[in-house]
């Protein structure tokens, strides 16, 4: 049913967005629904975690008959034991490792996300699909989903949600890692809503919890429409 949440993660859908985790399904599906008021008109497929992301596209791309047409990925800009400086080159180079020989991928992530065509000197170049990818929050910075919907917050709101979390750190009250803060920020807000509810962000964006969700989020979702199309374009 539109706009109630269910996801459709089918991993063979012909227009297939991989993501790391369920929150990631939700909170897309919901983001889709917010502004076109429409299902995505691609499936969303949850893999568990980013190497399982970055795996799943290495195995789509090698298979002699790849069933999407195309393909995106959203990964977080959060790499265990990297520099938050060198992340998104991380990144860069880890589809370079996986993909590097099938698409020409750039030497500078785009500011606006990687939307790209195989190689067409690959004998299977008909056949690959056209490649999207997303480093959360922005394509630029370090963080992860999280760190994109607290620009959805107000600054008031965000300034004390991110003091009381802090200071739950400091007192020893809080023990999350000092990378997850936007995480800790985020769930503590969508906690002190009514009702009060950390479970999903799909759910929070359903319920209206991130005021400027649409602004902060424009630039994403014309990554998304630029990739797939726009779900108002292929509805009957």
């Amino acid at each position: 049913m539109a706009g109630s949440g269910t996801v459709d993660s089918k991993s063979e859908n012909e227009l297939l967005l991989l993501v790391e985790g369920v929150n990631d399904c939700h909170a897309v599906f919901q983001l889709m629904w917010l502004v076109y008021r429409s299902d995505p008109i691609f499936g969303i497929h949850e893999c568990g975690s980013d190497d399982k992301v970055l795996d799943s596209l290495a195995s789509r791309i090698v298979s002699t008959r790849p069933r999407q047409k195309i393909l995106g990925l959203i990964l977080d800009s959060d790499i265990e034991g990297v520099h938050p400086e060198q992340v998104i080159q991380s990144r860069l180079d880890q589809l370079g490792a996986r993909v590097g020989t099938y698409y020409p991928l750039p030497t500078v992530f785009p500011d606006g996300g990687l939307i790209i065509d195989p190689l067409s000197s690959r004998p299977e170049a008909d056949r690959l699909p056209k490649l999207g990818v997303w480093l959360m929050p922005n394509n630029k910075a370090y963080g992860m989903f999280e760190d994109l919907l607290m620009g959805c917050l107000s600054d008031e709101v965000s300034a004390y949600t991110a003091a009381v979390v802090k200071k739950s750190k400091t007192d020893g009250v809080a023990r999350f890692r000092d990378v997850h803060l936007s995480k800790a920020v985020i769930r503590t807000y969508m906690a002190w809503q009514d009702p009060p509810d950390v479970q999903y962000l799909g759910l929070a964006i359903k319920r209206g919890a991130f005021e400027r969700i649409e602004a902060e989020c424009k630039q994403f979702v014309e990554w998304l429409e630029q990739l797939f199309g726009a779900p108002s374009a292929n509805r009957v």
